[in-house]
């Protein structure tokens, strides 16, 4: 029975292990350059705007 318990806890974290891959390489093609020169000052925190 261990055998099996132990079989199955590893197909299931190289599942996990495949979705998190996939997971993180979709969220690096999302979060291309563009994002980044989108921001603008509405997006400044209240504490650096008092700064100013």
């Amino acid at each position: 029975m261990t055998d099996k318990q132990y079989e199955i806890d590893s197909a299931m974290n190289m599942i996990k292990e495949e979705m998190i891959r996939e997971l993180s390489e979709c969220v690096s093609k999302q979060n291309t350059s563009t994002y980044y020169t989108q921001a603008s000052s509405n997006n400044v925190s209240f504490s650096d705007k008092t700064l100013d």
